[in-house]
C-alpha cells in the first residue's frame, strides 16, 4: 500500500510474494525502480519536438516518420539503442536527455524496498532493455547501482527482454533458478516473455509513471505501490536467504 498515495491504493492489496520460496529477484530499471516520467517527457514531447524543429520545411512529413520508425522498433533492442536513434533523428539524443535530468528519480519505496531485500539476503538484480550509457547516465544522478547486486543491460545480451532468448542468456551473466525468481517490471510484454522462460513470479507496476494513468493487465497483478513487496519480507536473513548467498 502507499501511504503517501492514497487514491493510489487498491480495494484489496497485490497477492503477496512467499519469500521462502524467493532466492533471487530481477528488477526492470526505467517505470519499476525509477518514475517513467521522464522517460514519456523524452519520447512523447521532446524528441518530436526536436526532430520536427529540424526538418521545419515539411513537420507533418517528419512526425509521421518518425511515428512509423517509433511503431517499427518498438519492442525490438533499437528500440532501445541510443545509437539507433542518434543515427535516425541526427540529434544528440544523451545531450537532449540531460535536459530533462531533472525529471529522473526513484520510485516510491524503491530505497526501502531493495534496502529490506538485502537485509534479507534476497540477491537484487537489475535486468534493463536500457542502453549502457542511458544507464551510466541514471545511475550518476540516483546511484541507483550501488542498491543492487548485478547489472544486465539487454544490449550486454544483444536482444531485448520482450524475446524468449534474453531469459535464456541472462544465465550466462546472472545464473539463477527460474522457479525460486521473482521479476518486477513496467512491460507486460517482458513479463509474458519471462513467463515463458518459466520464472515463477511476476509483478506488474500500477503506474510506472507517477504522473500518468494507470496501467491494466488480466494476466498479471499489478502492484499499486513498491511497499507491496514489503509484506511478509524476513527483517534479516533466513533459510531463503543464505540459499541466495550461496
Amino acid at each position: 500500500m502507499d501511504p503517501q498515495n492514497p487514491e493510489k491504493n487498491p480495494h484489496a492489496p497485490a497477492l503477496a510474494v512467499d519469500w521462502s520460496r524467493i532466492d533471487t529477484v530481477l528488477f526492470d530499471m526505467d517505470g519499476t525502480l525509477l518514475d517513467l516520467h521522464f522517460d514519456n517527457r523524452f519520447w512523447r514531447e521532446l524528441i518530436p519536438r526536436e526532430y520536427i524543429r529540424c526538418q521545419p520545411d515539411d513537420p507533418e512529413c517528419a512526425r509521421r516518420r518518425l511515428e512509423d520508425e517509433m511503431q517499427r522498433v518498438r519492442g525490438k533492442l533499437e528500440w532501445y539503442c541510443v545509437d539507433h536513434w542518434t543515427r535516425f533523428t541526427g540529434l544528440d539524443i544523451l545531450g537532449l536527455k540531460r535536459e530533462l535530468a531533472h525529471h529522473i528519480a526513484l520510485k516510491p519505496h524503491a530505497d526501502a524496498l531493495l534496502a529490506a531485500l538485502q537485509r534479507a539476503g534476497r540477491r537484487r538484480v537489475l535486468v534493463t532493455n536500457a542502453h549502457p550509457q542511458v544507464y551510466a547516465f541514471k545511475h550518476r544522478l540516483t546511484r541507483i547501482g550501488d542498491r543492487l547486486d548485478t547489472i544486465v543491460s539487454a544490449h550486454d545480451l544483444d536482444c531485448a527482454k520482450e524475446e524468449a532468448a534474453f531469459w535464456e542468456r541472462l544465465q550466462r551473466i546472472a545464473p539463477h533458478d527460474p522457479e525460486r525468481t521473482l521479476l518486477v517490471d513496467d512491460n507486460l510484454l517482458a513479463l509474458a516473455s519471462a513467463a515463458g522462460a518459466g520464472i515463477a513470479e511476476l509483478r506488474g507496476i500500477r503506474y510506472p509513471d507517477e504522473r500518468g494513468e494507470p496501467m491494466h493487465s488480466e494476466d498479471f497483478v499489478l502492484l499499486e505501490s513498491l511497499a507491496d513487496l514489503m509484506s511478509g519480507l524476513p527483517a534479516t536473513r533466513d533459510r531463503a536467504g543464505d540459499s541466495a548467498a550461496t
